[in-house]
C-alpha cells in the first residue's frame, strides 16, 4: 500500500522507560504520528498521531499480557488484539489509512474541475496510566477523531486493572451494593466545583448526576468523566468530577 508521506516521522516508533510511574508498574510509551496525503499531489491528508502507554514491569507476565491484550483491543479495535503494540499501532495507521482513502478518493474524483471542502481528516490517540489505588490500576484512553463538518469529536474513556490478575474491573466490581443510591448525592454536590467556571452551571443539560461507569481512581479519589454532550453541551468540553476518598468510605 502507498502511503505518500508527508512527514519525516511518520510510522516511526519512539519508546521510553517510565520508572514506577504508578503502584510499582513501570511502562513503556509507544508513538507514531504522520500525514497521509489523499493522493499523490493532493494537499488534504489524513493526519494521525498515536501516544499509547503499556506496562512492562512491576507486574506479573500473566496479569500484564491481560492488560495489553485489553488495552490494544479498546485502543484499536477487536482485530487487533492478538499484535503486539508496535505491531497493533502500525496496522491500525495503514488500515485508517486505506479506510480515508476509500472514503474520500470518490469525493475528490466528482469535484476534479471544481473547488471542494476539505477532505482533511485527523486521528489522534492517546493512552496512559492515570493513577492507581491499593491493587487498582487506572489507565485512561483520548481519542479525537475530525471527519469533516463543523469541529471534531474528543472521548475520553477509564479503564481499571487488577493488577494482581490484569483483570479489567468493573463500576459493580469496584464498589459495594448501594453505591448507585449514594454516589449520585456525592457527584451532584462536586459538579458545580468541577467545573472551570462555577457559573457554567445554568449551561448544563443536568446539575443532578450518576454513576455513569467512566471512572478512574488516583491518591485524590475516584474521578467520574462524562464526555462532550453527555452532560453538557459541546463549548464544556469533557467534564471530571472527583470524589474524595474520604467520601467514600463504606462504598468500596
Amino acid at each position: 500500500m502507498k502511503k505518500f508521506l508527508l512527514t519525516a516521522l511518520a510510522a516511526a516508533f519512539i519508546s521510553g522507560m517510565l520508572s514506577s510511574c504508578s503502584g510499582g508498574v513501570s511502562t513503556q510509551i509507544s508513538e507514531s504520528s504522520g500525514k497521509y496525503v489523499l493522493a499523490e499531489g493532493e494537499t488534504d491528508s489524513l493526519e494521525i498521531e498515536i501516544q499509547v502507554e503499556y506496562p512492562v514491569s512491576g507486574l506479573t507476565q500473566p496479569a500484564m499480557d491481560n492488560i495489553t491484550k485489553t488495552l490494544t483491543t479498546s485502543l484499536f479495535g477487536d482485530q487487533y488484539a492478538a499484535m503486539q503494540p508496535e505491531e497493533a499501532i502500525d496496522a491500525y495507521i495503514s488500515g485508517s489509512v486505506d479506510e480515508y482513502r476509500k472514503d474520500n478518493l470518490p469525493l475528490l474524483e466528482m469535484s476534479k474541475d471544481m473547488p471542494h471542502a476539505s477532505l482533511s481528516w485527523s486521528d489522534y490517540i492517546t493512552g496512559a496510566v492515570a493513577g492507581s489505588h491499593g491493587d487498582i490500576l487506572s489507565y485512561t484512553m483520548t481519542k479525537y477523531a475530525y471527519t469533516g463538518g463543523a469541529h471534531g469529536m474528543t472521548s475520553e474513556t477509564a479503564l481499571n486493572f487488577d493488577m494482581k490478575t490484569g483483570s479489567l474491573l468493573t463500576e459493580g466490581d469496584f464498589f459495594k451494593e448501594g453505591y448507585k443510591e449514594k454516589l449520585p448525592a456525592l457527584l451532584s454536590g462536586h459538579l458545580a466545583s468541577s467545573l472551570e467556571n462555577p457559573a457554567d452551571t445554568s449551561m448544563l443539560f443536568t446539575r443532578e448526576i450518576g454513576p455513569n461507569g467512566n471512572f478512574q481512581v488516583t491518591e485524590e479519589g475516584v474521578t467520574y468523566i462524562y464526555n462532550q454532550y453527555e452532560i453538557a453541551p459541546y463549548a464544556m468540553g469533557i467534564i471530571r468530577v472527583t470524589l474524595p476518598w474520604d467520601e467514600l468510605e463504606g462504598l468500596y
